[in-house]
């Protein structure tokens, strides 16, 4: 039986945000005016064998902190995104990481 390292199983996490935050950007990118609503995201997610849980609060955290996604309304935050049905809504600084302009090695596109 293969013995799997704590450092293999950090770096498959690493991989797997890394991917998960690159498709919420790139659903973003083929939404209306770059908007969704998160429970899309996060059913595109599920459905695509990404992540096992709705709660996608953490990578749109990281997305909203490095400023390439804002939550409309403004008074909903990252962990009740999904509660609250939000909509995600690409910056400029997001369209400019889909279009490569700009590069985030935490953001895999």
């Amino acid at each position: 039986m293969k013995q799997v390292d704590s450092y293999s199983l950090e770096q498959e996490e690493i991989k797997r945000n890394k991917a998960v935050r690159g498709f919420i950007i790139r659903s973003l990118v083929k939404g209306y005016n770059y908007t969704a609503i998160t429970r899309q995201i996060a059913g595109a997610l599920w459905s695509s064998g990404l992540i096992l849980s709705p709660d996608i609060s953490k990578y749109i955290d990281y997305l909203v902190d490095a400023g390439y996604v804002e939550i409309t309304g403004g008074t909903v935050k990252a962990f009740r995104a999904y509660q609250d049905d939000a909509i995600l809504k690409l910056t400029k600084e997001g369209v400019d990481l889909a279009e490569g302009t700009i590069e985030d090695p935490g953001v895999d596109i």
